[in-house]
């Protein structure tokens, strides 16, 4: 660490030397690198201060590991597979070759003493460690693994079929070795999901990559069945099942992360095929800062959640991330003075101090049924996984009324598009206008990838578009150049955009009357609701995200 810190600071003092930067524009930066949680080295290569070439040399004196430029030096492609990819593409290093009897390998932080335990973690031999620009690492490993992954996927069968339950492949491929390959680099990737889907001639790996889907392997045919017979196995389903969907959860450690793995079997013309969800059990980011609420709309929510009573509802389409904004309001209000009790399908994050149930149709618990249960069990709040019908909607609503706090989703384009659908539902609008205290409608946007952000100058269309005037200079918009870190997106992680409207008498009163949505959203704009639009252009203006990005998911917002 003190290493590291020496290597920043020697950094830092040239670029003061040389005038590339200011005091002041430093501690900006360095606010920037906090922020983010990323080293400060980071963004100022990301702004062109300094190269990750000079920031490799720096790292190599100060460590007194030797400097390699990759450029020059061509990695041995047979020793570069020998180390698994999850490992290199994690730990940022390439096992670039041998000499004298020892393995060198590259890394791209030497400060970093978890990345060589990785690596000495797999190999019985002396291991000689050389620093490497990041962004060559990064470049060597998509090729030569990407390499790789294509001549697997171009190998047919050579011998007869093995049986679903063995480990081993027909055409020679280690099952159980495979399969944690794949969770691992998904784990790496921040991947959602994973898709496995048999083709014609091959079985295709794809990822969701802060919602993109992403090919990134492909295997022989024959090793599907192998695939998915493993998959059951880890969720305890029936292997010799092969006609009929199946559901099961399984937990998977990938280095000092758990995961937990939910999985769904579909059968198809071709095979079987499975999609795996990835939910990370770290319970420290769910929080409603983390999900990308600015100060004034968080404030807002916080206020309304900590009312003693009444529904507070939160649509939009799936994969808006409704079920992590109703985790993060729990968790904020969560105490030991709460008696807080759930009903999902299926339970996503287990929370310590919050009683949930799962949704069982097998057995009978369905979300009526179980709601009418937890009102016998005293709670003080009730969270609704999601309202489907008008028996579950109208046990919420009432719930509502008789002293509990309630939470629910609804798959709705718009916040006052709840309403609507409520009564559409055949709920009462006197029960609607008495229950509802606020509505929240949310997407998801990719944010821009900090280690290739780029500031442009908008153009006339894109000032209308955020409302910036004509003739105001200075004005600057931030797009992703792409790099290794992103995959070449523009793109790293996702942040929430919302719509919050806040129902106060006025819009009871537009409810009771069975307004129009345009009429009641109307309403709400007038009387300081956030809009999707306002909160998409405020992060791209602070930005975090691309115009593109804001306009594909508030297209309807106009």
């Amino acid at each position: 660490m003190i290493a590291a810190e020496a290597a920043e600071q020697r950094i830092t003092s040239k670029l003061l030397s040389d005038s590339a930067t200011t005091e002041m524009g430093l501690a900006a930066m360095r606010r920037e690198s906090e922020l983010a949680g990323i080293p400060l080295v980071e963004v100022l290569v990301a702004r062109d201060l300094v190269s990750e070439a000079d920031v490799a040399q720096i790292y190599a004196d100060l460590s007194g590991f030797r400097f390699l430029d990759l450029s020059r030096r061509t990695p041995t492609r047979a020793w570069v597979l020998t180390l698994p990819e999850n490992i290199a593409r994690r730990k940022q290093c390439l096992l670039f070759g041998e000499v004298s009897g020892q393995l060198v390998t590259a890394v791209a932080d030497p400060f970093d003493r978890s990345v060589q335990s990785a690596v000495a973690a797999r190999f019985e031999r002396p291991i000689q460690y050389v620093v490497s620009p990041r962004y060559q690492i990064l470049d060597a490993i998509e090729e030569i693994y990407g390499n790789a992954r294509a001549q697997g996927a171009r190998m047919r069968p050579t011998a007869p079929v093995a049986s679903t339950i063995s480990p081993t492949s027909a055409s020679g491929l280690n099952i159980v070795e495979v399969f944690d390959s794949i969770l691992d680099e998904a784990v790496d990737r921040r991947a959602s999901d994973i898709h496995l889907e048999p083709e014609d001639d091959r079985v295709r790996v794809r990822l969701r990559i802060d919602g993109r889907m992403l090919e990134v392997r492909a295997y022989p045919l024959d090793a599907a069945a192998a695939l998915i017979s493993r998959i059951k196995v880890l969720c305890s389903l029936d292997i010799t099942e092969r006609r009929k969907p199946q559901d099961g959860r399984f937990t998977h450690n990938s280095f000092d992360q758990q995961i937990d793995v939910r999985v769904a079997v579909i059968p198809t013309a071709r095979g079987e095929r499975t999609t795996l969800r990835l939910l990370t059990q770290d319970r420290s980011r769910l929080t409603l800062e983390n999900l990308g609420m600015g100060m004034e709309l968080r404030q807002a929510f916080e206020r309304l959640i900590h009312r003693p009573y009444g529904i507070i509802l939160i649509t939009g389409p799936t994969g808006s991330g409704k079920t992590t904004t109703l985790y993060a309001a729990l968790q904020c209000i969560n105490s030991v003075e709460k008696h807080i009790i759930t009903v999902e399908d299926p339970v996503e994050y287990h929370m310590p101090g919050i009683n949930q149930v799962a949704v069982d149709s097998e057995f009978g618990v369905s979300f009526p049924r179980a709601l009418r249960s937890i009102l016998r069990h005293d709670p003080d709040v009730i969270m609704v996984g999601e309202i489907r019908d008008e028996e579950t909607a109208h046990l919420a609503l009432e719930a509502s009324l008789t002293g509990h706090l309630v939470f629910a989703t609804l798959h709705t384009n718009s916040a006052v598009g709840a309403v609507t659908r409520l009564l559409d539902m055949g709920c009462e609008p006197y029960l609607v206008a008495s229950a509802l205290i606020g509505v929240q409608a949310q997407r998801l946007v990719r944010k821009i990838c900090v280690n290739c952000k780029k500031g442009y100058e908008p153009n006339e269309t894109e000032r209308r578009i955020m409302g910036v005037p004509l003739e105001r200079t200075n004005v600057e918009i931030y797009r992703g150049a792409g790099c290794s870190r992103c995959l070449r997106s523009g793109y790293f992680e996702r942040i929430g955009v919302f719509e919050f409207v806040p129902f106060d008498s006025g819009l009871s009163k537009l409810v009771m009357e069975k307004a129009t949505a345009e009429a009641m959203h109307e309403y709400g704009v007038a009387h300081g609701a956030i809009t999707l639009r306002d909160d998409a252009t405020a992060k791209v203006r602070e930005g975090l995200t691309t115009l593109e990005e804001a306009l594909r998911v508030t297209r309807l917002d106009v």
